[in-house]
């Protein structure tokens, strides 16, 4: 992936999951190093206590792979399993703990990097969000896919999406002005759109224009390293804390008009269109009054109860039982 060498080193943490190398000027590697980095509980005590490494004793951290995808989101395994057996603590716990450290990353006191390549779905999408920026491989393939096994994106991908919906915006314009960005970014998550490379990315959402598209695999960590000793050495400050605007009740019923004329010429089933109700509740904030900044804590707690009542429906399970199948194709 990259000419700089680490594998010969000792890590400084690992498990099976996923190891942190110094890989010298003050930078660290976490490199993530499952089958197709799918994302469980272990992932995410070790990238915690990568974050407290960092923070002590580096100038910055790169988070990536050498596999050939960056990661393909949570254990949807075991997310069934422990919704059958009605587990709905680790489930919780799960995703607060996935929201909590993609957080983290964002706000941590040294720079993060997302160096991606491959597919970067799900919650390996969120994990990007959290990087202060992004060295993407340009055939790096970005989505929010979980409507397609009967969920929505629940460890801050719904809210990181809000936030960027209306990035430029001026949020004191009528909803008539507002609305059209917002339905747009909405069926971005609700038609589970994965870019087909980095650039197309751009177009989604899913990269802002300050991340950075890396062309070569061979020098790819090397540029993740470079962009993230930049950060630092110009005079890095962690990410404030950062409120969101939401249309509310108002964005709600718009966004629910639009759907149902899709599900009455039949484009979409009548579990799409639960599911698409959902979604539209978390993305305007819920049937709050009139539009308005909502904080962080407060979007993610409506996707946390949005993916736990899903996580209880028989189609979302078969959503993801039909989902799996396929996969072992």
């Amino acid at each position: 992936m990259s000419s700089i060498k680490h594998l010969d080193r000792k890590p400084i943490v690992c498990n099976d999951q996923a190891s942190l190398y110094d890989i010298d000027d003050g930078i660290a590697y976490f490199e993530l190093h499952s089958k197709l980095n799918i994302i469980d509980d272990t992932t995410i005590d070790i990238l915690n206590t990568a974050l407290d490494e960092v923070e002590t004793n580096f100038s910055g951290m790169i988070l990536g792979t050498q596999a050939d995808h960056f990661s393909v989101g949570l254990n949807i395994i075991q997310l069934l399993e422990r919704a059958k057996n009605n587990n709905w603590n680790a489930i919780s716990n799960t995703v607060r703990n996935l929201q909590n450290v993609c957080t983290r990353l964002s706000m941590s006191q040294k720079p993060v990097v997302a160096a991606t390549n491959g597919m970067a779905l799900g919650g390996g999408c969120e994990l990007t969000f959290g990087a202060d920026a992004v060295c993407a491989l340009k055939n790096s393939q970005f989505g929010l896919v979980e409507l397609r096994v009967g969920l929505i994106p629940c460890g801050g991908g719904t809210t990181e999406m809000v936030l960027r919906n209306l990035d430029g915006q001026q949020t004191s314009n009528p909803i008539e002005e507002l609305i059209s960005p917002v339905i747009s970014t909405y069926q971005t998550i609700r038609q589970y759109k994965v870019s087909k490379d980095a650039d197309d990315a751009l177009e989604y959402g899913y990269l802002r224009r300050s991340d950075q598209i890396s062309t070569n695999r061979d020098n790819h960590l090397s540029d993740a390293k470079q962009l993230a000793l930049s950060l630092w050495s110009d005079g890095y400050s962690p990410s404030q804390s950062q409120q969101m605007y939401v249309l509310g009740e108002e964005g709600y019923n718009q966004i629910m008009q639009h759907i149902q004329q899709l599900h009455q010429i039949d484009t979409i089933n009548e579990y799409e269109l639960y599911l698409a109700e959902k979604l539209a509740y978390v993305f305007c904030g819920g049937m709050l009054p009139k539009p308005q900044y909502v904080t962080r804590q407060y979007l993610h707690d409506l996707e946390h109860e949005i993916a736990l009542s899903l996580c209880g429906e028989e189609k979302t399970h078969a959503m993801i039982e039909s989902t799996l199948k396929k996969g072992k194709k």
